[in-house]
């Protein structure tokens, strides 16, 4: 199925249902409610592994596995994820099932507001979910851990992107034991790719947006915020505009800024 990384509800309503699996990352209340035909529910507890105090960390083989079966993923499928819009639940599904290899995926602009703004069918009817017998593998490249990343600070090979607010950035607001960001990081909110209804800013706006922060296709940029939700979308924005080498720092900020051995610099 060729849809796009990022796909219109439009596109999504008159795509061929059969070999796609739509899965809705919203409260368990708000599908039941209404849902995008077809749809599975699934839990966002599935995107995370936790080992307090760092949590965000990816899911590891069992995890991600009783991932796929919760949603009755087939190896054919092409997945397409949505949230209510203006989130980040279902970038972090598609982060998660590309560090696995899964990458028939999509994402929906704009997520279930855009769908009801454009007056598309809604249902109600729980989705029956086929067993599913897929076993997805550890494939390296889109997420680095925090000695892969401190053993290339004092290089070129990384750009950090650190999309938290600016007092996170700052290090003013403190949500780990210590507060600022990774040394030379770049600072960008990750709400800034959103237009006010929760749909991504036109594709040229979003270029002007990081070049005017000198990010560019051709480096290797590296994403986190506190625990790699923010930072899923931003992943998602980049992969959509044409990056090849974009990375997340797994368990973000709440990795590096809980460990004692890790510099930080703080201030704007």
């Amino acid at each position: 199925m060729n849809l796009p990384l990022v796909v219109t509800p439009e596109a999504l309503a008159s795509a061929n249902t059969g070999k796609l699996k739509i899965v809705d990352l919203r409260a368990l209340e708000a599908y039941s409610d209404g849902h995008i035909p077809n749809a599975v529910h699934l839990d966002t507890a599935f995107l995370n592994r936790v080992e307090p105090p760092v949590g965000g960390l990816l899911p590891n083989q069992e995890g991600v596995n009783a991932l796929a079966a919760a949603i009755g993923l087939q190896p054919d499928d092409h997945l397409v994820a949505y949230d209510a819009g203006g989130g980040s639940a279902a970038a972090r599904l598609i982060w998660v099932l590309h560090a696995y290899g899964f990458s028939a995926t999509s994402w929906l602009n704009g997520g279930f507001t855009a769908w009801q703004n454009a007056a598309l069918a809604i249902s109600n009817v729980p989705v029956e979910r086929a067993a599913s017998q897929l076993e997805l593998q550890f494939q390296p490249g889109n997420v680095l851990d925090i000695k892969a990343v401190q053993s290339q600070l004092d290089t070129n090979a990384l750009t950090l992107l650190d999309v938290r607010t600016a007092a996170e950035f700052a290090g003013t607001d403190v949500r780990s034991a210590r507060g600022g960001h990774v040394p030379g990081a770049i600072h960008s909110e990750w709400t800034e790719v959103f237009d006010a209804s929760g749909a991504l800013k036109p594709d040229e706006d979003l270029k002007t947006l990081f070049a005017n922060i000198n990010i560019n296709d051709e480096q290797h940029v590296v994403v986190y915020c506190q625990t790699h939700q923010r930072s899923a979308m931003t992943y998602l924005v980049l992969k959509h505009l044409g990056f090849d080498q974009v990375s997340a720092l797994d368990g973000a900020w709440s990795a590096w800024g809980n460990s004692d051995t890790t510099p930080i610099e703080t201030g704007a």
